[in-house]
């Protein structure tokens, strides 16, 4: 968790927006009204309070939204309550899950159902999955991943599934420079899809690539769906994690 902390929450990509660190937290400011949060902080409990207030004042006189990401390692304790206090809405909690590479066996997939994509239409088919599964608008992800594609390449990869044309499944790979760390994020598919295996079968290319970069740990914030899958393929928790959404988030349009 201290490697964690100091290579991916405290280093964290600034495309589409830029990042700003002083001795209390490390947030990320969006240039879209969706998608900026805070990564990392560490302070006493008795500041909780004002730095909460400073950071909702902060990003209000920007008319942006943003979320508060907790784990359960984070100090201080008090920050879920005192986020929920000044009108934050308390998300699903997740595991904080972390792969060892090095000893995590590579598994067959079928490569000729995955589709990596490049451009705005196959990312845009990518996010219509995720608005699909999770609903609301995922535009600012689009965005972002659009941006990151542009500007580093290879720090991202983004898959979908495709079903006679349509997009079922997508999930994507990042990697942070010289981090240890890669990440694995949006693995959903669409209800009427689901028990098909297309979710582990981007598990399992995502696993191999990772692998074939030489990176150390692959991580995942896993839901309770996704936990037992994840779990089965070497996963183990190291925290929980929490999200808060800022009060103004839902009248941001």
């Amino acid at each position: 968790m201290r490697e964690y902390n100091e290579f991916e929450r405290k280093l964290i990509h600034s495309f589409n927006g830029v990042m700003k660190s002083d001795s209390n937290l490390t947030k990320f400011v969006s240039k879209e009204r969706h998608g900026s949060y805070i990564s990392f902080f560490d302070f006493d409990e008795s500041l909780a309070e004002s730095i909460v207030k400073e950071q909702l004042a902060y990003f209000s006189q920007r008319k942006l939204c943003f979320e508060w990401k907790t784990y359960s390692t984070d100090k201080p304790n008090n920050i879920g309550s005192v986020l929920v206090a000044n009108g934050f809405d308390q998300e699903d909690t997740e595991s904080f899950m972390v792969l060892d590479l090095s000893k995590a066996a590579n598994e067959f997939f079928d490569e000729s159902q995955i589709t990596e994509v490049f451009d705005s239409q196959g990312i845009s088919d990518a996010i219509k999955v995720q608005e699909q599964v999770w609903g609301g608008d995922f535009n600012w992800q689009y965005n972002y991943l659009m941006c990151l594609k542009e500007q580093s390449p290879d720090s991202v990869s983004i898959y979908v599934v495709y079903v006679d044309g349509q997009p079922v499944t997508s999930a994507w790979l990042t990697f942070n420079g010289n981090s240890p760390f890669a990440g694995i994020w949006g693995g959903s598919t669409i209800k009427e899809f689901r028990g098909n295996g297309y979710y582990s079968m981007l598990l399992n290319k995502r696993i191999a690539e990772a692998k074939s970069k030489g990176v150390k740990y692959l991580i995942i914030d896993a839901s309770d769906m996704s936990k037992p899958i994840v779990s089965k393929r070497g996963f183990k928790v190291i925290a929980t994690t929490t999200g808060y959404t800022s009060p103004n988030s839902k009248q941001v349009a």
